[in-house]
């Protein structure tokens, strides 16, 4: 049965230039990711839209920025906005990203609290007192300091979390008094478009945030060398991450970018929750997470265990239509996208892997794969696969594990299940990563904890209080009495 809304795609505009909601540049369709077919097209950015949104915002920058009640205010408005335009919020999630109703429902109301959080630190900024009495030639002299506003702000996201990662990064810098570019990625544009209708709705003035819907080509292009920006906050793969990098001059930047996450489960484990924890981490949007369970690095006591139960839980997975309730596991945002996972998982059984479960295609539908016996040389083990595929490999002891964790360019979080608090710490003080996760998995993301990798998956940090304080700069004030 197909999709009902397949046959009634909508066009949308795709550009937000202050204020105005502008239809004359190129079109795009926007495919629902099972169907593959059209859902809606959207009107995206010429150059000469990005030009004219970054002039907007650099106006708005040079001007008084909105005071921190309005900004809350506008922030709340806006989370509710989106709980009234549920239905229709979520529809168009599951279209365009092939994620499950259960996903699209959790982002919703993840997205919700960002915003919220958001607000509450719009209320909150503050400098502190600086001693400077203690200074020599410092007598009669009163020093403070001030957070005040970057400025322009652009905010580039991915496809795999099209609403709350957007709210991740426009949230706390409309929070911190900033205006706003948003480029949301090509594939997933309708989330990001419901999210800044739900702002302007709230009451956001013109200027603060601009939308230019579009291909790096032409929309990033216009955007990273523009020395108006003073901040990037970019989430992506690690290779465009540091061509953003480099291109953006001595712009701030918060970047997150590649992972290959490890999750350790060690013989005096919890097992049913190390199972029940990894299928949770590793096959939610299909594999598609940043911090999804890529490698599960098990001791050997209880390897053979632990690869029945989870052998057992990865073949009940319901795979297939994202559009139905029940569905676990659907489709990966392209056909080619799942013919390369695939193409892994075939180099990792031909090199000695096992193959446990799933290990087969229909489309863009990768089956949910799972690996046994991996040898460490494979790609699986090293690089980031972003697809429902984990792989098992058995080590001596928790020393190891932590070894083969590190053992790769990326660092962004790792989880270790054990009930050993010496082995916990160990483990919290030798993972080269941003995030631990004890008896957790590396997946685990409050929104209101600090989220942010090393080495190869980028740096700063994520978290509306984090972010929030590193979109503004700091301005020292020193007055001396007459």
């Amino acid at each position: 049965m197909g999709h009902p809304e397949l046959a009634d795609a909508k066009r949308l505009s795709g550009v937000l230039v202050d204020g105005r909601w502008l239809e004359d540049g190129p079109e795009s369709p926007v495919l629902d990711k099972y169907w593959r077919r059209p859902v809606a097209t959207v009107a995206c950015a010429s150059a000469e839209h990005v030009d004219a949104a970054l002039d907007a915002a650099w106006r708005v920058a040079e001007g008084e920025p909105l005071p921190p009640r309005r900004r809350a205010e506008v922030l709340e408005a806006a989370a509710g906005l989106l709980a009234s335009r549920a239905e229709e919020v979520v529809g168009r999630y599951v279209d365009e990203t092939g994620f499950t109703v259960r996903d699209a429902e959790t982002e919703l109301a993840r997205t919700r609290e960002i915003l919220r959080l958001c607000a509450e630190e719009a209320r909150r900024i503050a400098g502190e007192v600086v001693p400077i009495a203690g200074a020599p030639g410092g007598e009669g002299r009163l020093s403070f300091t001030l957070r005040v506003p970057v400025g322009v702000v652009v905010a580039i996201s991915p496809f795999n979390a099209p609403l709350s990662t957007v709210a991740h990064k426009v949230g706390p810098a409309l929070a911190a008094g900033n205006a706003v570019v948003l480029k949301p990625a090509s594939a997933t544009p309708l989330s990001a478009i419901h999210l800044c209708r739900a702002l302007c709705d709230a009451g956001l003035p013109p200027g603060h945030l601009g939308l230019v819907c579009g291909p790096g080509s032409i929309v990033g292009e216009r955007l990273v060398p523009d020395r108006r920006v003073r901040y990037f906050s970019f989430t992506g793969s690690t290779r465009v991450g540091l061509l953003v990098k480099q291109r953006s001059g001595i712009a701030k930047t918060q970047l997150e970018l590649g992972a290959n996450s490890a999750t350790i489960v060690c013989a005096d484990a919890d097992l049913d929750l190390a199972a029940q924890l990894v299928v949770r981490g590793g096959y939610r949007k299909a594999g598609q997470v940043c911090t999804s369970v890529q490698r599960v690095l098990v001791e050997e006591a209880v390897a053979r265990d632990l690869e029945d139960e989870l052998a057992r839980r990865v073949k009940a997975l319901r795979v297939g239509d994202p559009h139905l309730e029940g569905t676990d596991v659907g489709p990966m945002i392209a056909e080619e996208e799942a013919a390369r996972a695939l193409g892994w998982v075939d180099e990792a059984v031909a090199a000695g892997a096992r193959l446990l479960a799933g290990g087969t295609r229909s489309g863009p539908v990768l089956e949910p794969t799972l690996l046994g016996d991996v040898p460490l040389e494979c790609r699986i083990m090293r690089d980031e696969i972003f697809a429902p595929v984990v792989a098992l490999h058995r080590v001596a002891d928790l020393d190891e594990a932590i070894s083969v964790a590190n053992a790769t360019a990326y660092g962004l979080q790792a989880g270790v299940f054990t009930r050993s608090l010496d082995g916990a710490l160990r483990a919290v003080r030798a993972l080269r990563v941003g995030g631990v996760l004890v008896n957790d998995t590396s997946s685990y993301h409050a929104d209101l904890m600090p989220y942010g990798g090393v080495k190869d998956s980028g740096y700063g940090l994520e978290g509306p209080r984090y972010a929030v304080a590193d979109m503004t700069d700091t301005r020292t004030v020193v007055i001396r009495a007459s």
